[in-house]
């Protein structure tokens, strides 16, 4: 009998453990997928808001709106304004290179867990993360045979701005714009970009710039030559828009 009630008290402990192995296994390894889950919603959701964001910018540079205000929902995220990016362009006659200008401007950076951020930048959209990333939106910039428009949409703040919290408005508003290059009578033959800026993002403008069909050095400029000799319609247009975070 007492070896009887050994048997029943070493099963009993047995069990209870198993039962509590198998509450913490499932409880770890639930809670790990719960997070992921809404990690990889509130990006989605981040992503939506910049698809706001980037319209709203591009009625403030296309249709002449003075302001505009976006809300984007961060939970544990935080929204900010980056280091500056640095963007120049170049026009070549064939003789000599052009300086047309060179502006800093300061990307707009939701920054979630894990290294994953959505930027916007210069009018293009990005989702990256440590490993690289994807452009979700094309900058404003049209390229064909014979004529080439370098839309520049120059984000700029007063410092780097940072804010966390469950919402933030993005107040963008349209201090000028500047067409700071035209040509209509076929004198270029080359126009020269560089995007110097997150290694992921210039990794990610390069080959954006290749799909249009320039062809990037490793110097970081990307250039484009029209096939039929001389770019019949060269603009470089710049659009200066203040940012302002706030709760």
């Amino acid at each position: 009998m007492a070896d009887r009630a050994v048997s029943e008290v070493l099963s009993f402990a047995l069990v209870f453990s198993l039962i509590v192995a198998s509450i913490i296994l499932v409880s770890v390894s639930g809670l790990g997928a719960l997070q992921n889950a809404r990690d990889a919603e509130q990006m989605e959701n981040a992503e939506r808001a910049f698809d706001v964001l980037s319209d709203n910018i591009a009625d403030l540079h296309k249709q002449g709106a003075p302001s505009r205000a976006t809300e984007v929902s961060l939970g544990e995220a935080s929204l900010r304004t980056g280091e500056n990016t640095t963007i120049s362009v170049q026009v070549h006659d064939g003789i000599a290179p052009k300086d047309v200008g060179t502006w800093e401007i300061r990307p707009i950076i939701y920054a979630g867990n894990q290294e994953r951020e959505i930027v916007y930048e210069a009018g293009a959209v990005y989702r990256t993360n440590r490993d690289g990333g994807v452009q979700k939106r094309t900058p404003p910039i049209l390229v064909s045979d014979d004529r080439v428009l370098i839309t520049v949409v120059g984000t700029t703040a007063s410092g780097q701005q940072s804010l966390g919290g469950s919402t933030v408005l993005v107040r963008t508003s349209h201090r000028n714009s500047n067409v700071s290059f035209a040509d209509t009578g076929g004198n270029i033959e080359h126009v020269n970009v560089s995007v110097d800026s997150d290694p992921r993002r210039e990794k990610l403008w390069q080959s954006y710039f290749e799909r249009e069909g320039f062809t990037c050095a490793a110097n970081g400029w990307c250039n484009f030559t029209s096939s039929s000799g001389d770019i019949q319609r060269t603009y470089v247009v710049y659009h200066d828009i203040a940012v302002e975070i706030d709760q």
